[in-house]
């Protein structure tokens, strides 16, 4: 079973690390309950995010190359055909690129997990 993780925002990483009432003040905004220090292990939730930023990013890149792909296969299709690859042909490759990244994006929440 997944175990769901609250991410927080650099300001907050950075009002925890200098161990200021700024926890308290977000949580009584927020409306939650104030987060124990010791709940939080920055270092590792850091990683997690540097990690989940470059998939991000190569997510992304991929995404630009199979649209560039795309456009060009329709350039060199005779006709209507290259209407039909630029209509149909987008829906599987971003249905494909988003599926793949949600599972390796919980990949890395899970080994975020495993490590605490």
């Amino acid at each position: 079973m997944n175990q769901r993780v609250r991410v927080t925002s650099p300001q907050t990483r950075l009002a925890l690390r200098r161990r200021s009432d700024a926890t308290r003040r977000l949580s009584r905004l927020s409306g939650r309950p104030p987060v124990d220090r010791s709940a939080i292990d920055l270092d590792h939730a850091e990683r997690a995010l540097h990690r989940q930023r470059r998939l991000a990013v190569r997510t992304a890149a991929a995404l630009l190359f199979a649209l560039a792909a795309l456009l060009t296969a329709a350039v060199f299709t005779p006709g209507r055909l290259g209407w039909a690859v630029l209509f149909f042909a987008p829906y599987p490759i971003l249905l494909a690129l988003a599926a793949i990244h949600v599972r390796l994006a919980e990949r890395i929440e899970a080994e975020y997990l495993e490590d605490r």
